[in-house]
């Protein structure tokens, strides 16, 4: 029997080692904040030039709501969620935390963004 659960298992494991570990949100995050080249290094999306100097990872919005933690749904590039922030030691280098207008909610609130 034991035969058997090996031959079930295997495959299984062997599949689970190439499933890709998403490191989620922050300075290093490939679904909100870190650097990108293209949509290929992160879970959604990447913007690159302007705002985004080497590239950031975000996921699209309508307002906070379709945010993760640590991120706020800001009105530039159609919505999309950028990491909340204190002061510009909170951000990636080339970044600073400013002030800008939120998507779907009243007011502005500090993220990461080069300014």
């Amino acid at each position: 029997m034991r035969p058997r659960l090996w031959s079930v298992l295997t495959p299984l494991v062997l599949a689970l080692g190439f499933v890709h570990c998403h490191e989620g949100v922050g300075l290093d995050g490939d679904l909100v904040g870190g650097a990108c080249r293209d949509s290929r290094d992160c879970v959604e999306r990447c913007l690159r030039g302007g705002d985004y100097p080497g590239g950031t990872c975000t996921v699209e919005c309508r307002d906070d709501g379709d945010c993760p933690r640590g991120t706020y749904c800001i009105d530039k590039s159609g919505g999309v969620c950028l990491l909340d922030c204190y002061d510009r030691h909170d951000c990636r280098r080339g970044y600073a935390c400013s002030n800008q207008r939120r998507r779907g909610h009243s007011g502005r609130t500090r993220v990461c963004i080069d300014d």
